[in-house]
């Protein structure tokens, strides 16, 4: 695969996945017990209040969270001696 195919590629799923993330952006909404963080569109979606993050903003996540908290382990390890 050349160079700018793979470029074309990345930023093609990169807008992807934003746009899906923006579509199911986190909104307050008023609850039976005051008001509650939403996902915006699931909510639209179910007639109802559907807690942020939505299972797809879960998934959407997962990585990141994970990359974060490895990336934070790391940096927190005591760096071997020479």
């Amino acid at each position: 695969m050349n160079d700018e195919l793979l470029r074309e590629t990345a930023l093609a799923l990169y807008l992807g996945v934003e746009m899906l993330s923006n579509l199911h952006c986190e909104v307050e909404l008023e609850g039976n017990d005051g008001k509650v963080e939403a996902c915006a569109h699931c909510s639209a979606l179910a007639d109802g209040i559907v807690a942020y993050p939505c299972p797809t903003v879960q998934i959407l996540l997962t990585d990141v969270i994970e990359e974060t908290t490895s990336a934070s382990e790391t940096s927190e390890s005591p760096e071997p001696s020479a």
